[in-house]
């Protein structure tokens, strides 16, 4: 049976001998895993975090923000219909009536 380490290092080796940056490299694994992790969960970024360890406002940013994974988190859990509030659609107004960008 051949051990992680053993594994790692002939990992390694092809990475470096094929020019692959430790950049490259560790952006490739990060958003290999996370797949993984968003794939295990069906979606479910609470549950991918845990499994993986890091606050969920980490993998949510990281889903949008990862060249390798833009787009995976669409594809997995499409967005909600934002709703506007009526409330906030004009300026506020002062106790006069004008608007206070008016003035």
């Amino acid at each position: 049976m051949v051990s992680i380490d053993d594994r790692l290092n002939q990992i390694i080796r092809e990475l470096i001998g094929n020019g692959i940056t430790l950049e490259q490299a560790v952006e490739a694994f990060e958003g290999k895993y996370i797949v993984a992790a968003m794939s295990e969960s069906r979606g479910n970024v609470t549950q991918a975090s845990k499994a993986l360890g890091v606050h969920r406002n980490t993998l949510h940013n990281k889903l949008r923000t990862q060249t390798m994974l833009n787009g995976f988190a669409e594809s997995i859990r499409p967005r909600r219909a934002g709703r506007v509030s009526a409330k906030r659609l004009t300026a506020p107004r002062s106790k006069d009536g004008k608007s206070r960008s008016s003035r």
